[in-house]
């Protein structure tokens, strides 16, 4: 990733190069922007209504006739689907300009982690520019964004490996604005879309990590066979809600779905449900054969610390059983693990009503989590509010999802930064730090 030094002044130029051929309609109500925003769903709205409906129709009277869309008004059926699309629709099927990713803001903060941001900080961007990135390359597009809608990146790739990132655009901001920007950002990507990099190319070199992923160990693990192990359980009834969980095509385990947690995207490439077993509840998480990286990164990590532990860690769940799908209505094929299921609701949801004495708790347990993932030779790469629960009648602070994670391998590196950061931002950090 490097910068993109003169993306402000390039959009506005292109912004002001524009010829329009009417007046442009009010968009914006008098009272300002009213809709709230608490999952990527309202963002995705919010976005389209202030920024894509705004931009195309400006565009609409002038000569560069671009909109913004989903993608499937422009290709049928495709395997990747960004979230949002930059085409010209006048052609049948449409031209695709430019693909971008939302994220909510909770999730990623763009404004205080940069392409400008030391290594160790930079890393954390790297997932969700990834996401980008994978848009660019599977409909060979030369320009993409990624936005929270409080902060828009705008990415150009100007070779194989060189992608070239904006400074953030904050949505107040002026000379240019946010949709100032988007209109010139149209423009340039309008004159030269296209981007086809070489096939013999070694694409491993893209990837976040020098390693494509964690492996989990191949020999028999404490926790993948602690349910289901008794012959003197009763097997349960196979239903609709089942999923047959084991080895080798064999189940040795049923587990049945209470209730959908996130529903499967992308076809059925990840979900999550509570399950019951026994009379017990448990956390599934599912990935397909397509995510068995993710899928492997999650099983290491529960497993080094396990190795490191094997009693456990109060500020993570314990596994309880990991496994293939062998069948299942719910979840046709791949990778299951089942957690145990603890209390607590996602720190994003309720972080701002804390007082202070409980947020600096909820640091101090954070910056504890993430001291023993060092321990593990482990960095987090998706480490903000929505990846941790907070209990607060008992206190108890969980971290949650190892997916997006960067192997150290057995480099020492004791810098925590980069997660407590994409946690509590640099402020934040600096008030628990001085004690307020």
């Amino acid at each position: 990733m490097h910068i993109w030094p003169d993306f402000q002044q390039q959009a506005l130029e292109a912004c002001n190069s524009l010829t329009f051929t009417s007046d442009i309609s009010v968009t914006d109500s008098p009272k300002g922007d009213l809709y709230f925003v608490g999952s990527e769903l309202g963002l995705t709205t919010r976005f389209a209504r202030h920024v894509c409906d705004a931009v195309s129709k400006a565009l609409s009277v002038s000569n560069l006739l671009l909109q913004f869309g989903d993608m499937q008004a422009i290709r049928q059926n495709p395997l990747i689907i960004p979230d949002v699309t930059l085409a010209i629709l006048r052609s049948d099927p449409g031209t695709l300009i430019a693909a971008g990713e939302l994220k909510t803001w909770w999730t990623v903060n763009l404004e205080e982690i940069t392409v400008m941001s030391d290594l160790d900080m930079r890393r954390y961007l790297e997932p969700f520019i990834g996401q980008a990135v994978a848009y660019m390359r599977r409909f060979n597009l030369r320009y993409s964004f990624l936005s929270t809608y409080k902060s828009t990146v705008f990415i150009k790739r100007e070779d194989d490996f060189c992608f070239r990132l904006s400074m953030p655009i904050s949505e107040d901001s002026t000379n240019p604005s946010l949709r100032e920007c988007f209109a010139g950002f149209a423009a340039i990507a309008a004159q030269d879309p296209v981007y086809k990099e070489d096939t013999t190319i070694d694409t491993r070199l893209l990837h976040s990590s020098p390693q494509p992923g964690l492996i989990s160990s191949p020999r028999p693990s404490a926790y993948r066979s602690r349910v289901g192990d008794s012959t003197d359980t009763p097997i349960p009834r196979v239903t609709t809600e089942s999923i047959l969980i084991g080895f080798n095509g064999v189940a040795n385990q049923i587990v049945n779905c209470v209730e959908l947690l996130s529903s499967p995207r992308l076809g059925y490439q990840k979900a999550v449900f509570e399950v019951e077993s026994g009379g017990v509840r448990y956390i599934a998480k599912c990935w397909s054969n397509d995510r068995h990286e993710s899928a492997s990164n999650e099983f290491a990590v529960y497993e080094r610390l396990h190795e490191l532990q094997p009693s456990g860690f109060e500020c993570f769940t314990r596994p309880v059983f990991s496994g293939d799908i062998i069948c299942s209505a719910k979840f046709p094929e791949g990778k299951i693990l089942l957690l145990e299921k603890v209390a607590g609701e996602q720190l994003f949801g309720i972080w701002d009503s804390l007082p202070f004495a409980e947020k600096a708790h909820v640091f101090s347990e954070c910056s504890t989590a993430i001291r023993t993932l060092r321990s593990i030779s482990i960095r987090l790469l998706d480490s903000g509010r929505h990846n941790i629960l907070y209990d607060r009648m008992s206190g108890k602070v969980t971290l949650v999802d190892f997916e997006a994670i960067d192997d150290l391998g057995g480099q020492r590196v004791t810098s925590l930064n980069p997660e407590l950061v994409s946690i509590f931002g640099v402020t934040g950090m600096s008030q628990f730090i001085h004690g307020g």
